[in-house]
């Protein structure tokens, strides 16, 4: 018996994800394993990947429970 995944878990997986990428993204700096000093041009690229990620995922939430 196969089970699908339904748009509401696919969106909570996409949010969840992008939140940990946007952590990961200060945790450079924390760590200092960037070359810049503060918040480099990749970390603003992937902050704002972040950000539009968890917008689709709050989109795919609401959704409901329809299979994706």
């Amino acid at each position: 018996m196969s089970r699908m995944v339904t748009k509401r878990q696919l969106g909570f997986i996409v949010i969840a994800a992008s939140m940990l990428a946007i952590v990961g993204l200060f945790a450079v700096d924390v760590f200092q394993a960037g070359r810049w000093s503060g918040f480099g041009p990749l970390q603003r690229i992937g902050l704002g990947g972040g950000i539009v990620a968890i917008a689709v995922g709050l989109i795919l939430v609401r959704r409901g429970d329809r299979p994706a």
